[in-house]
């Protein structure tokens, strides 16, 4: 589903600059087995990046990683509606506003500071870098599939907790592949097209910089959103859509054997030919 197709070139911190181009599944495909795989991330080594949009045919994401150290991961998403970008910094001035104000009127200072904390702590984790998107995280333990984080959870659940670890790098995670879901939230419009870009760190520096061009899936390109699983996965083992698209056209099917059965039959009988009409009716069904 991926192919090398980029360079690899040195950077401003000396890291050496990946690039490859990823293949997207339709939206039925779209489960952990068929995640796209972004590569290994190891603690000061690499830095892992998908670049993405989700549109009306490419409702959700989902990217792997291998983390081979032990050690705080951080994984960021971001997309063009959110104003975490200045285009003029103004953190110095605001940093000496916000001194002079703890200094003039402490208790204001401190009034203002517990109502910035309650509102911040009332917005999902995603609001401010990602809007309108959603981010869950998973692994796999004994074989099964584990949410470990998630931005819509509740907000005393350990799930959200770890959510706001990731968010802001202090995520203590173990070794074992883990699995990113991105997508939009319930409220955002359907038909609306948000590029966004996923990234994922281990540690303060990085050696090799990875980065995952995503194109489109074939529901996309045709602008026709498919309704038959057409990834198969390693386990052999059908899908439950897919297991349940197939019954259903076999109940289908013999309803149709059937209703033409009876027909032929009623036909056969006004004819005075009731033996036929058992055999005919025996051979359909």
């Amino acid at each position: 589903m991926s192919s090398i197709s980029g360079t690899s070139s040195g950077t401003e911190n000396g890291s050496k600059y990946w690039e490859k181009t990823i293949t997207d599944v339709n939206n039925i495909d779209e489960t952990l087995k068929n995640a796209r795989d972004l590569g290994y991330t190891r603690l000061n080594y690499s830095r892992l990046s998908a670049v993405g949009k989700l549109s009306k045919f490419d409702k959700t994401d989902i990217y792997k990683t291998q983390v081979q150290s032990n050690g705080k991961l951080a994984i960021t998403l971001r997309n063009s509606s959110g104003d975490d970008e200045n285009v003029l910094d103004l953190s110095k001035y605001d940093k000496a506003l916000e001194e002079l104000r703890k200094q003039t009127d402490p208790e204001g200072y401190a009034k203002e500071q517990e109502e910035k904390k309650k509102a911040e702590a009332e917005k999902n984790p995603l609001e401010l870098t990602a809007p309108g998107m959603q981010m869950q995280v998973y692994t796999i333990k004994n074989g099964r599939e584990v949410l470990v984080a998630d931005s819509t959870a509740e907000k005393d659940s350990k799930e959200y907790e770890n959510m706001s670890k990731i968010l802001t790098g202090e995520y203590k995670a173990t070794k074992g592949e883990y699995y990113v879901k991105v997508s939009r939230t319930d409220e955002t419009d359907k038909n609306e097209e948000i590029p966004y870009a996923l990234q994922i760190t281990m540690g303060k520096t990085y050696k090799h910089d990875y980065a995952a061009i995503e194109q489109p899936s074939s529901d996309t390109k045709n602008k026709k959103e498919s309704i038959v699983p057409t990834v198969s996965d390693s386990t052999g083992v059908l899908s439950s859509a897919n297991a349940m698209q197939i019954q259903a056209a076999r109940y289908q099917s013999t309803a149709q054997m059937l209703s033409v059965g009876y027909l032929n039959m009623a036909n056969v009988t006004s004819g005075s030919k009731g033996a036929n009409a058992v055999t005919l009716f025996s051979t359909l069904i």
